[in-house]
């Protein structure tokens, strides 16, 4: 009898320890998931953050690219208009017999000749082309080393997708010109004749 009450209160005594060993160890467990929560709340946070100054990030620079094809665009129409009125005052200058006109219209003539080329716009469109594209400058020496200025150039503007009529009017040189330096960039890139040109360099 007295063996049966000494196990049964061996037994109790062992279940009462049992139940304090599974709470300790539960409220252990509670405060250790508590922590990791806390850790996943904190990592979370600490993501979103940055995915948000990535999203701004991109966001500056699609606006920035936004505002430079606005840019390349307008000294492209103005550039345009000017060859047109070049192109008006030289038939005006055709069907005139008046040598003094001929002379005003030669000097109008000459000017438009040395706004097209002389351009403010132009050059400070290019300036902020470059700083907008160092990173993009930095990838392409990295990768084909041997690129000149002038093909870096070439391909910030294709980066732009403006075409070669629009980059030859940005750069003063002749539509011809542009294509003969696409041809020479797309062999110095390795980038196949099936191959777009442009697709190529926006995923540089």
């Amino acid at each position: 009898m007295i063996f049966v009450e000494i196990t049964i209160s061996l037994i109790f005594i062992f279940t009462l320890y049992f139940l304090f060993y599974l709470h300790r160890v539960n409220r252990k467990n509670k405060l250790y998931i508590h922590e990791l929560e806390q850790r996943n709340d904190e990592i979370s946070l600490k993501i979103k953050n940055i995915e948000n100054k990535e999203i701004k990030l991109e966001t500056k620079l699609d606006s920035k690219q936004t505002e430079l094809i606005d840019f390349a665009l307008n000294i492209v129409q103005k550039n345009n208009f000017l060859e047109d009125l070049k192109l008006t005052v030289n038939e005006i200058k055709n069907f005139s017999k008046d040598t003094k006109t001929i002379q005003k219209l030669n000097i109008l003539s000459l000017n438009i000749n040395q706004h097209i080329a002389i351009d403010r716009n132009r050059k400070s469109f290019q300036l902020q082309l470059e700083q907008a594209n160092q990173e993009f400058y930095n990838r392409l020496l990295e990768k084909y080393p041997s690129l000149t200025v002038k093909e870096k150039r070439l391909a910030s503007y294709l980066r732009l997708k403006l075409n070669s009529k629009e980059i030859a009017s940005l750069l003063n040189i002749t539509e011809k010109s542009v294509e003969m330096n696409r041809y020479r960039l797309r062999k110095k890139l390795s980038v196949g004749a099936s191959d777009n040109l442009v697709e190529f360099i926006l995923k540089i």
